[in-house]
């Protein structure tokens, strides 16, 4: 699903409450830390009104004093209620320019400190919420996940929270300060001179209400296609890692370098382009300051006596100074807030679906290798369950019960539902009818009951950038992986020999996705991280396809050895592996076909015993 088709799900205009539901993605705390944020910027605003009325009593001041004529009456007013009614002119005129640069740089300041203390507070949130998005989304079943590509979850908890946070909540409290900003200087405007308060606000309303009509819905599109093209090229990326090989037999990495390119041109077309459709504001917004100061002064000198006159024109020269960048930046931040809401499209919708949903529950990091309490077996009663937007049912009507202690072997023709039984049975996958336990409870509760008590090796291991070590330990400490617990399962996945070799030992890389090591050896480093728990429940699902007879072997002889200390089952096409297990279980179609040893399932089903006299068995 791409983000076009994100957007159209999720109601994305500001009249939708998006802003709003961006915003209750904080926490109660933080939303009170917001308020009280727009609240002093609020306060702020008050600081640049009194210093651009005292920049315009300043330069009636100025004037009446050069042409040595006496002041008007708000000037003497505010004088005495400064009491300078009594000092001489320089003084006057000095002392008012003191306190008019004062107020005003003291606001730019303290506005600067809060900007940057907010967006570090709006920063800090949106890693809590891209950690809360994370936890649900680990929280859902595998089918729940799989409804995104894996780029498009990154960016979803990832980019698109960021934007969320700094692109829409950041962007909605400046442009609440601004426009409380232009709200107070224009109360100020109207003391001084309705006519120009109303020409001065509706002038510059106009104009960044202009740019906004012809310039928010090519923001949009543009920040929605430059997030639909961003995952797109990151997903072409990942494919173009993952099958280096077949390109290069191919030939065809220059087709993908090429389009990744054509990728790469676009989005820094649209990255242009949205850079310039926010820097037209500026200038225009400029030049309206000068046009307006143009026709101010002519209408002022024309109408009004000159002290008058110079008294308007510093006003609205000063006010400028805080409006045309007040305007600029309510036009941007309307802006930036469309465009963010089509980048953050996806986390939006990602919110949307866990938005009810729990979390991961914390677990501890200590293992207790003994697993006291655990009962090694497992009891399926009438299970089914059919993938979405499938008429046939992956796995259908299913019952059995594995013994404490007992190696079961699960085969069956490719698609028979073996890798479903087995996601299924460890929670993986929720069944859609029947019951299905560990040790007397649901596969989840029991996996956190009883922390490593269960062992899984997937058909494809997923080997880590990092060290030995850290592969084998993965999901856990550093500090807890000691060098016995590692050596124990290396020896069972007969990798020992192989890491002593090795100049780094365990602290060996193994390389993005174990470039570093044979595809065998991965392998055994999945079965050596699945036996680091002691685990007393261990699921293989084709564990030892990619090793040699004689590693395989091995391996097998040590499962054998676990019989009766811990339940074993395995899913395997090679049927020498399964050949000494207690209990061979034949599906087809996503039913059970037949149960026995592996010599009665033979003679029950005619396929298997073709398969098995092919084998040489």
């Amino acid at each position: 699903m791409n983000f076009t088709s994100h957007l159209k799900q999720v109601k994305l205009d500001l009249r939708s409450n998006t802003v709003i539901r961006c915003l209750r993605t904080l926490s109660l705390k933080d939303q009170k830390l917001v308020f009280a944020v727009l609240l002093i910027q609020v306060f702020l605003s008050l600081l640049d009104l009194a210093g651009v009325v005292i920049v315009g009593l300043l330069g009636s001041l100025t004037i009446s004093g050069v042409g040595s004529n006496q002041p008007g009456d708000r000037v003497i007013a505010f004088l005495k209620f400064l009491r300078l009614s009594d000092n001489s002119f320089q003084f006057q005129v000095g002392a008012l320019g003191i306190l008019a640069a004062t107020l005003l740089t003291s606001k730019t300041l303290i506005s600067l400190y809060f900007s940057r203390r907010t967006l570090y507070f709006l920063s800090r949130s949106g890693a809590r919420l891209s950690s809360i998005l994370l936890s649900k989304l680990l929280g859902q079943n595998l089918l729940k996940i799989q409804e995104r590509s894996i780029a498009e979850t990154l960016y979803a908890v990832t980019h698109g929270v960021s934007v969320i946070n700094i692109g829409v909540i950041g962007a909605a409290v400046y442009l609440i300060s601004d426009i409380s900003l232009l709200i107070i200087l224009g109360a100020g405007l109207f003391v001084v001179d309705t006519t120009i308060a109303i020409s001065t606000l509706l002038m510059f309303t106009l104009v960044a209400f202009t740019l906004y009509k012809r310039m928010h819905v090519s923001m949009k599109n543009m920040g929605v296609n430059f997030a639909d093209i961003s995952v797109v090229r990151s997903e072409r990326i990942t494919e173009i890692m993952n099958s280096y090989r077949e390109l290069v037999v191919k030939n065809r990495r220059s087709y993908y370098s090429n389009e990744v390119a054509r990728m790469q041109t676009k989005l820094a077309d649209l990255s242009a382009g949205i850079s310039f459709l926010s820097n037209i504001s500026k200038y225009v917004i400029e030049l309206t300051v000068v046009i307006g100061s143009l026709v101010i002064a002519a209408v002022q000198f024309s109408t009004q006596t000159a002290t008058h006159a110079v008294a308007v024109l510093s006003i609205f020269l000063a006010a400028s100074t805080r409006i045309a960048p007040a305007v600029l930046r309510v036009q941007q931040g309307l802006l930036q807030m469309k465009g963010s809401i089509g980048i953050a499209a996806p986390t939006l919708k990602l919110l949307e679906d866990l938005g009810n949903e729990e979390s991961i529950e914390k677990t501890t990091d200590e293992i207790d290798f003994e697993h006291k309490g655990f009962v090694a077996n497992a009891l399926l009663e009438k299970v089914s369950l059919t993938y979405p937007g499938k008429a046939m049912p992956a796995i259908s009507n299913i019952d059995l019960k594995i013994e404490e202690g007992s190696i079961i072997a699960l085969v069956g023709p490719s698609g028979a539902g073996k890798t479903t039984l087995v996601d299924v049975l460890l929670g993986i996958l929720q069944q859609e009818s029947g019951t299905v336990a560990i040790s007397g409870m649901e596969p989840l509760l029991a996996i956190s009951s009883w922390p490593g008590a269960l062992g899984y090796v997937p058909q494809d291991v997923v080997i880590s950038n990092g060290t030995i070590r850290e592969n084998i330990c993965m999901g856990y400490p550093i500090d807890i992986a000691t060098d016995d617990l590692i050596i124990e399962a290396l020896d069972i996945a007969q990798l020992t020999n192989f890491v002593r070799s090795l100049p780094l030992g365990l602290d060996t890389p193994v390389g993005d996705r174990g470039t570093k090591i044979s595809g065998g050896q991965r392998q055994r480093l999945g079965i050596a991280r699945a036996m680091f728990t002691k685990p007393r429940f261990l699921v293989l699902d084709e564990a030892t396809s990619a090793l040699d007879g004689e590693t395989e072997a091995n391996i097998a002889d040590a499962i054998q050895n676990m019989k009766g200390k811990a339940t074993v089952i395995m899913i395997a096409h090679r049927l020498s592996t399964v050949r000494e297990a207690d209990k061979l279980i034949y599906l087809e179609n996503g039913k059970i076909v037949a149960t026995g040893t592996f010599e009665e399932v033979r003679r029950t089903v005619p396929d298997f015993d073709r398969q098995a006299q092919l084998m040489g068995l």
